[in-house]
């Protein structure tokens, strides 16, 4: 292998016999070497395969800047991840977590935490995710004796939903789980109950969320079938039935467009399995 520009002295951009380029990382990998030395194979700790110059403009400014126990930690975080989370996880969570890992212990350091606005969401819809980011706070801990809290579980989670994830998509996702937690809150608060978030009934409501959202992202809303029924169920369920008339105000305020009676009546028919439950 061979150095090409020594970044740092312990990051290197260099070149392999097959001419594909990489950037290495090691204690000293690059001490004494000057462009055109055979680089020592042995120091190294971590080797990225350069894909796109994209990637490898972003990774060399990037690496060039930060401690090397943030890279190491990094590395150690995304293998832990691979095997345990499903389809290909992209290149650039190596950028997206060493930046977070070196700007979190500024943070730290400064006494300055950030409070995670998606950890609600993070924490009930991406399990797995926020599961590898509790064990990375466990890593980063045990390596630079640091304790962060959940809120930086968070974000890295959101790193890997994101490496996972089309921007497009994320967006999405994010937006609809925004709608499910004011959607739930409106429901708590107004019959002061806690939900069992490991029950069949709140998570059949938010399977339920999460299809009322994505219509009302594509302004498309239930077909009419029942309004004798709805008639009846305000009756039956007159609380529910309140509690929706609540969620109608929230949903013509933040998207301008109003609840069907079809949606209503589902809407009731799962608020009222929900804390009926939950009561009892």
């Amino acid at each position: 292998m061979i150095l090409k520009k020594a970044l740092n002295n312990n990051v290197v951009l260099a070149e392999e016999e097959d001419a594909q380029e990489v950037i290495a990382t090691g204690n000293g990998i690059a001490f004494n070497l000057k462009p055109g030395d055979t680089i020592d194979e042995r120091k190294i700790t971590k080797l990225f395969v350069v894909k796109t110059q994209d990637l490898s403009t972003k990774l060399a400014d990037l690496l060039k800047d930060v401690k090397m126990e943030c890279i190491e930690i990094a590395d150690e975080i995304v293998e832990y991840a691979r095997p345990r989370l499903a389809g290909d996880i992209s290149d650039y969570i190596y950028l997206a977590l060493i930046d977070h890992i070196s700007f979190a212990i500024e943070r730290h350091e400064r006494g300055t935490p950030i409070e995670n606005r998606f950890l609600w969401e993070i924490k009930r819809f991406y399990r797995e995710e926020f599961a590898i980011g509790k064990h990375a706070l466990e890593m980063i801990r045990n390596r630079i004796n640091i304790t962060f809290d959940e809120n930086e579980a968070g974000f890295i989670a959101l790193h890997f939903v994101n490496a996972r994830l089309d921007n497009q998509k994320l967006d999405l996702t994010l937006k609809t789980s925004r709608v499910i937690k004011d959607i739930m809150d409106i429901v708590k608060y107004h019959f002061n109950v806690e939900f069992d978030e490991d029950s069949w009934n709140y998570n059949r409501f938010v399977t339920h969320l999460k299809f009322f959202a994505q219509r009302l992202f594509a302004h498309e809303s239930a077909d009419p079938q029942y309004m004798n029924l709805f008639e009846d169920l305000k009756i039956k369920f007159p609380e529910e039935h309140r509690c929706v008339q609540k969620i109608g105000v929230y949903v013509n305020k933040q998207f301008e467009q109003k609840l069907t009676n079809d949606e209503m009546m589902y809407l009731m028919i799962h608020i009222s399995r929900l804390v009926n439950r939950t009561e009892n």
